[in-house]
């Protein structure tokens, strides 16, 4: 009985269908080129914090209609945070280092000469914004408060009477808004109208309270940190698509030698399934 050569078409392989709802990515290539293409999906925007070096505060202070103190003032350090996705002032800091003797324009509670021997303006315990306003691609007008403001002075006499008074303290909270403006290219950041301090004009035997006010400039902002503006969506993309065209056009430089490869192992198969000597 004549031994019948069989097909070797099909013979010995096995088709593996993968379960549904599983699918895996064979290489670590694959996985971080998903992982970019789902990044890009997900970009959201971030606040960007701005540190100044650079600032004045122009005060005034009035008692009734009279100016008591109208100069200005060098500020050390400021940020602010503020995020343009929403848009709001997220958070500030503003602070004054010791500046005088400072003269008065008019004497006060007997007083002609005053020191600031520092000062600190943070946001208030219900700080929000009423309102922030774009006026250009980078630039906001914003309507925030409270603030609160700690700062220490001292008062003297030229005349020598009544005695100089040292580091006293000014605390003053609960200012309802103040308004301000932002440029986020330029690094530029005001607020107006910012009252410092109330004082009592009782206390320094006076008629009317000593109402002090502060506009506040900087500039030379720079960003520092991690903060960063919100990543470019179509970027992402675009730079997973073409890392999988890259992939693809290796693997086709590649598929010649594995077909020819597979040809050689077909072939081989076919031989030993027609030559009984070599089973």
């Amino acid at each position: 009985m004549g031994w019948a050569p069989l097909r070797a078409r099909g013979f010995g392989r096995v088709s593996k269908v993968p379960r549904p709802g599983r699918v895996r990515l064979r290489t670590p290539f694959l996985a971080s080129v998903t992982a970019l293409l789902f990044a890009a999906t997900s970009a959201v925007a971030a606040p960007i914090t701005f540190f100044f070096t650079t600032g004045s505060a122009d005060i005034t202070a009035t008692a009734g209609s009279t100016t008591v103190v109208d100069t200005t003032i060098a500020l050390d350090g400021a940020y602010v945070t503020f995020d343009d996705a929403i848009p709001a002032v997220v958070g500030f800091e503003i602070t004054a280092p010791q500046s005088g003797p400072i003269g008065m324009l008019s004497a006060y509670g007997g007083f002609d000469t005053f020191v600031v021997e520092s000062a600190t303006i943070t946001p208030g315990g219900s700080f929000s914004n009423y309102s922030v306003t774009p006026t250009g691609p980078s630039t906001w007008t914003f309507l925030v408060g409270p603030v609160d403001v700690a700062g220490v002075y001292s008062a003297s006499n030229s005349g020598g009477s009544p005695p100089p008074v040292s580091n006293l303290p000014v605390p003053f909270s609960g200012m309802s808004f103040l308004n301000g403006s932002i440029d986020t290219d330029l690094g530029t950041f005001e607020m107006l109208g910012i009252t410092l301090a109330e004082l009592d004009g009782a206390a320094f035997g006076e008629a009317d309270d000593l109402i002090i006010k502060a506009d506040i400039t900087w500039s030379g902002g720079a960003t520092s940190g991690d903060p960063v503006p919100e990543p470019g969506t179509a970027t992402l993309l675009g730079g997973g698509l073409a890392a999988l065209a890259a992939r693809r056009r290796s693997q086709m430089r590649t598929a010649p030698s594995r077909s020819h490869d597979h040809q050689n192992a077909r072939a081989r198969s076919l031989k030993e399934c027609t030559n009984p000597e070599t089973r």
